[in-house]
């Protein structure tokens, strides 16, 4: 009895020894060294379109506090009545040997909202709309568009401004929305 005791208590030893370790973390550490490199300008660029020259439209590209580059683009609309523009800006490649798919990625909006903008309607290229109105969800966008080298693609919009929006608010920003220019490397 007394050995089947000792047993019993080498066996929950044992037992324990084993919990311990297979509770016990291994870490282990790989060391990798980084080096980071400008390539210079990236090769889809944002150029204003045709549209910048009615007054209506305004296009600027300026460096965002955080390093990344920023295009604002400012654009007016009649109120009451759907404002059209065929040309706001264009999507260009200046990658003389890749082709590049390209979509309109909705990112939210900011500084505003929705009680005078009904809507903004994005189009890349000849693609079906982007619709962005106050349902629409962060991450819609556009079917992606294929640029090739040297080659642009416009973006055209429209924006509807509540007929009913007074006139203190007319000329001022009524809503900021963020749509990427979302490219990757086509296959």
């Amino acid at each position: 009895m007394a050995q089947a005791r000792k047993s019993g208590l080498a066996l929950l030893l044992a037992a324990l020894a084993l919990a311990s370790f297979a509770a016990a973390a291994v870490t282990i550490t790989n060391i990798t060294e980084w080096h980071v490199q400008s390539t210079g300008y990236p090769p889809i660029v944002k150029v204003a379109g045709a549209d910048a020259d009615t007054g209506l439209v305004s296009v600027i590209t300026t460096t965002a506090v955080d390093g990344t580059n920023k295009t604002i683009i400012t654009i007016r609309g009649y109120t009451g009545d759907p404002t059209n523009f065929s040309e706001v800006l264009k999507i260009c490649n200046k990658d003389t040997s890749n082709s590049y798919a390209v979509k309109l990625v909705y990112q939210g909006y900011s500084n505003g909202g929705w009680t005078y903008v009904r809507y903004l309607k994005l189009w890349l290229g000849s693609t079906g709309s982007l619709t962005i109105d106050s349902t629409t969800q962060d991450g819609a966008s556009t079917v992606p568009v294929t640029v090739g080298p040297g080659s642009c693609v416009p973006v055209a919009a429209e924006v509807l401004i509540d007929a009913d929006t007074p006139q203190n608010m007319w000329y001022t920003d009524l809503i900021s929305i963020r749509v990427d220019v979302v490219s990757t490397t086509s296959p």
